[in-house]
């Protein structure tokens, strides 16, 4: 139960609750209350829990029913089916015409998959605006109602079908924003290409362990998409497939987001994004993966802040072909997550060349200098421009304090000749004594640095 509504229940806990019996003192039953306010304070609580409160009296019977949200999930009813079952049936039978705003169903179909379909069906008369239903356990092919794909009120969709959709005739989602897919099959190139060309509002694609393989190419072209996030999924990675090619068409994306082992193939034409993230999960196939992920790259060669996560971003660098790394003349922000990078890494550097408005580097899990290519002299070869004109920041996360990290922090300072600030932070793991750090936070402050206005700041793990 919420805070709110713990308090608004415990005035009212020493008292009667049949809505026929006396005041006490000045203060009134909830029953007393009126039914909007009621349906304020059940609306505070999970749907099972509102549901409990029918018993209270006759007239709270029935009030549950008018809720405007509606969360329905099985584990949630101790896996007992036919709880579940009542509950929904109550709620669409009993509350009438009123509209519902979201609603939820989370469910193992099994032989039900018909009474299923007639509470979306019920669900959708209702006007739902935001609609969730992850559903499993099919016992025969899946056919969702075809009202489900012409709906005028749905603004937000969420289906996790773990089985082959296939999507009727016509699609309009004409008042759609957000669509999530989790462990969707799709069936063919047709009914992909129908479901999103008939989103034509759209501004939020969420897809999840999605299943391309029976689809050769599908384009996305959605006008007016701002946020676009792709999670290929360990349920893929056995797959014999070489993919689907997916492109995306004519979009200007705020923020697009990858995850996975290039699977399928992406590309974007004619489209951009400010922000992008990229990570990649373990490699087999490093050199068609790398092929993927550059001609990915070049797709988003506009973008304004990058976020490259995990080990395997140096691996496919290090077998790529240097000419087909895009520019990045508009990248202002570089963040490295969950890797700790080697600073004379071919691939980097190769990287950095082709990032000449570079202001911001973060190294979120360390940085080190395991090569000899720049320790003799301190500089790196070859020496991206953006060292010498844009850089201005540097941020260093679980630093250690060893040999390698030290050469490494001393390069930057050497190259960066426009550098204004450097922050190091100290890992909280450490296994360093105080006095320690202290000597080698000294060194780092002593470092000779290519820019006079530069401040190097450390910061000790609390």
């Amino acid at each position: 139960m919420t805070m709110d509504a713990s308090s608004l229940m415990v005035q009212y806990k020493k008292q009667k609750l049949d809505g026929g019996e006396e005041m006490i003192g000045r203060s009134k039953s909830l029953s007393n209350l009126p039914d909007v306010l009621i349906v304020k304070i059940l609306s505070l609580l999970p749907t099972k829990d509102a549901i409990r409160t029918s018993i209270l009296s006759k007239r709270w019977e029935y009030i549950w029913t008018s809720l405007p949200n509606l969360k329905f999930i099985q584990w949630k009813f101790e896996n007992k089916r036919p709880l579940l079952v009542n509950a929904v049936e109550r709620a669409l039978i009993l509350r009438g015409p009123a509209d519902i705003k979201e609603f939820t169903l989370s469910f193992e179909v099994l032989g039900d998959a018909l009474r299923v379909n007639t509470w979306i069906s019920a669900v959708l008369q209702r006007n739902v605006e935001d609609l969730s239903l992850v559903l499993h356990s099919f016992k025969d092919p899946v056919s969702l109602p075809r009202s489900l794909f012409t709906s005028a009120t749905l603004k937000v969709l969420l289906l996790e079908l773990p089985c082959i959709f296939k999507v009727p005739s016509p699609i309009c989602f004409s008042s759609l924003r957000s669509l999530t897919l989790s462990s969707v099959v799709f069936s063919d190139d047709y009914s992909a290409q129908q479901l999103f060309s008939g989103c034509s509002v759209l501004e939020e694609i969420f897809l999840y362990g999605c299943n391309w393989a029976n689809l050769n190419f599908v384009s996305i072209c959605a006008p007016k998409l701002l946020r676009f996030t792709i999670d290929e999924g360990d349920s893929q990675i056995l797959r014999g497939s070489d993919g689907c090619q997916i492109m995306v068409l004519g979009v200007r994306l705020a923020y697009f987001s990858y995850t996975g082992e290039f699977l399928d193939d992406y590309c974007f034409y004619n489209s951009s994004a400010n922000e992008a993230l990229i990570s990649l999960n373990s490699i087999k196939r490093v050199q068609h993966v790398s092929y993927r992920l550059y001609k990915l790259l070049n797709g988003l060669s506009s973008v304004k802040h990058l976020t490259i996560c995990d080990t395997s971003f140096e691996v496919v660098q290090t077998n790529a072909s240097e000419h087909l790394m895009p520019s990045f003349n508009n990248l202002t922000t570089l963040i490295f997550e969950r890797v700790e990078v080697d600073l004379g890494c071919k691939g980097l550097l190769t990287f950095l060349q082709n990032c000449p408005c570079l202001k911001y580097l973060i190294f979120c899990e360390g940085i080190g200098l395991y090569s000899d290519d720049a320790k003799d002299d301190g500089m790196l070869e070859p020496l991206p421009p953006c060292f010498l004109n844009s850089l201005e920041e540097i941020d260093v996360l679980e630093f250690c304090g060893d040999e390698d990290e030290l050469h490494a922090m001393k390069v930057l300072l050497k190259c960066a000749a426009v550098l204004k600030k450097v922050t190091i932070n100290w890992c909280s793991g450490v296994q360093l004594g105080p006095e320690t750090m202290k000597h080698i936070s000294k060194q780092l402050l002593d470092l000779p640095r290519g820019s006079e206005n530069c401040r190097v700041v450390c910061l000790c793990p609390r």
